[in-house]
């Protein structure tokens, strides 16, 4: 009996631990929202996109929801990213390419992680900063739904330029449309300006006539006389110092360049992966 007994006890320990291991497993989807702030259609709804994205460019896009991720990692928003992809495989290829948003609702942090050759080709630093411009508009009036849209949708353009070869990572303004040459208006403006620049110029001469050629020097000279002083300034030498000003460094796979918009901050991770983080 004690052995039967012993025998059960092992077997409750073992389906225990596989049921854990499930619930683990099954904690991480396409779309985590463990704070409950969709309703389960919009779940529904993005995640079938973002599995559509990850499977048309075999690279994982996630979203991971969270009230305090301090409840998970004793660290900053950007280690819980981390730990959130590494922790349970996320990433697609050889090289796990992906890409997350993790949000945390209690003081309203967030933090886009790139990971993986590609990922850190598709989402450089300018342009985890457009795909966070992309959503923060929406978050900012509680709308999450069209947020994570918006993320999705920006994500797969982002995607596509990326195998395109030509990922987002500079700012290209709107071309300037130049003016046409206008031949009649030019020979009109030409035929003008002689017209009235020759009148002008006529008139001055003629106002100069009553000039007289003067022959005797006192005609010249106050009388109080006239003194002639010489100046000379001399052009010795000058010293000019010249400092070359080294471009910025706009890679991924950098150092921390510094602030981006809305106050977040991007930064290189521990894992080969790169961060743009702040507050929503």
């Amino acid at each position: 009996m004690k052995k039967v007994s012993v025998s059960l006890l092992l077997m409750l320990a073992l389906l225990l631990s596989l049921s854990v291991c499930a619930f683990a497993e099954a904690r991480i989807d396409y779309v985590t929202d463990a704070a409950n702030i969709l309703s389960a259609g919009e779940k529904q709804e993005l995640r079938d996109r973002a599995e559509q994205i990850s499977e048309q460019y075999d690279f994982g896009v996630y979203i991971v929801v969270v009230n305090d991720y301090r409840d998970y990692v004793k660290g900053n928003i950007e280690a819980f990213a981390e730990e959130l992809f590494h922790s349970y495989g996320l990433g697609r290829r050889n090289d796990e390419a992906g890409v997350i948003l993790a949000m945390s609702m209690n003081e309203r942090d967030y933090d886009i992680y790139a990971h993986g050759n590609f990922g850190n080709y598709a989402f450089t630093d300018y342009g985890k900063k457009q795909l966070a411009n992309s959503f923060l508009d929406n978050f900012r009036r509680n709308d999450w739904a069209g947020g994570f849209r918006d993320y999705l949708e920006t994500s797969a353009v982002m995607l596509q330029k990326a195998e395109e070869g030509s990922p987002v990572d500079t700012f290209i303004p709107d071309p300037v449309e130049r003016p046409r040459f206008n031949a009649v208006k030019a020979m009109m403006c030409l035929a003008l300006g002689t017209l009235f620049g020759g009148g002008a110029v006529g008139t001055m001469k003629r106002s100069m006539k009553t000039a007289v050629k003067q022959t005797r020097a006192e005609n010249y000279v106050g009388r109080g006389g006239v003194t002639l002083r010489t100046e000379r300034d001399e052009f010795l030498n000058r010293s000019v110092t010249r400092t070359r000003i080294m471009p910025q460094n706009t890679g991924s796979s950098g150092g921390r360049p510094g602030g981006g918009h809305f106050g977040g901050t991007t930064i290189s991770g521990s894992h080969g992966g790169s961060h743009h983080s702040g507050k929503f």
